[in-house]
């Protein structure tokens, strides 16, 4: 193999590695002090603070996504041990995310398992922030997430039919597509899909290949899903998520609640009364799920 071939070939890998593809198990997952993308150091106030509130991060080695997962106290002797699987918004901070629902989670005792599908490529400069990657394919979002709860499940015996998943802006317009995986892909984890400031987004192949009808006419059917949005959110407020209701119900799902609140981008991460909400429909629904 002459230099050019193998310059070709390691950017190739490169471009795989950074878009997300690599393969992730369960076993290779570990616990560390910090991440391996820097958002720790990005922030140490906030590291520091869900350290001290008991969160552990989990990573791959040199993978740059990464997961965070907080237990509460006694979690082990609870009859239903149930985790929020949280992933943040566009140049997010999975600390971060997850602090914003701490308070709900020690409340009702449920975990939580907050995503880092995003990390910084470049250094932050006086004039702004850092430019992110993301991983593109949602699928492999899922894997990470099912070798997070995969890991969670060994050491803590979780209910694993009855978690429920939350996505933040950039997140949350992919809610639709996370139902999909979940239900017809993937492992059926998620009584509930909360998405919150981030209408539906359709330029993802697998958006396109839920509106294509190539799951079939209803693939979200008997999906469940909790939509907000701020009415001084002009990006993705009220008009959007009435958009994404709509097109959710296109698709089978089930909107149980569309609450529109008065504030801006991120009212819901920081009002503990639409999250309380958010968390009684999704004991509701678990409970009707268990007395079927």
């Amino acid at each position: 193999m002459n230099k050019v071939t193998a310059l070709i070939f390691s950017q190739i890998f490169f471009l795989l590695f950074c878009a997300g593809l690599q393969p992730v198990d369960a076993n290779e997952l570990f616990e560390c002090d910090k991440d391996v993308a820097g958002i720790a150091e990005s922030n140490p106030k906030i590291y520091q603070q869900m350290v001290d509130s008991g969160a552990r991060t989990l990573i791959l080695k040199g993978y740059k996504p990464f997961l965070v997962y907080w237990i509460p106290d006694g979690f082990k002797g609870l009859s239903k041990r149930r985790i929020l699987v949280v992933m943040h918004g566009t140049n997010g901070n999975a600390y971060h995310h997850l602090s914003n629902y701490l308070v709900t989670a020690k409340k009702h005792t449920f975990g939580i398992l907050s995503v880092q599908w995003g990390w910084p490529i470049t250094k932050p400069t006086p004039k702004g922030t850092p430019k992110y990657k993301y991983i593109r394919d949602a699928r492999n979002i899922y894997r990470l997430i099912d070798a997070g709860l995969t890991y969670l499940d060994r050491r803590y015996s979780i209910t694993k039919s009855e978690c429920a998943w939350l996505g933040f802006s950039r997140s949350s317009t992919q809610c639709a597509i996370f139902a999909h995986l979940d239900k017809n892909e993937g492992k059926g984890y998620f009584a509930l899909f909360i998405a919150s400031s981030g209408g539906i987004g359709k330029h993802q192949p697998i958006m396109h290949e839920l509106l294509s009808g190539k799951h079939g006419a209803k693939p979200l059917v008997g999906q469940h899903f909790y939509l907000w949005g701020g009415k001084r959110d002009r990006m993705h407020g009220e008009n959007e998520m009435r958009r994404s209701k709509k097109i959710i119900e296109q698709l089978g799902g089930i909107v149980d609640i569309l609450r529109i609140g008065k504030e801006g981008h991120g009212g819901f991460n920081h009002n503990l009364q639409y999250q309380e909400e958010a968390w009684s429909l999704w004991d509701s629904l678990c409970q009707e799920k268990n007395h079927q």
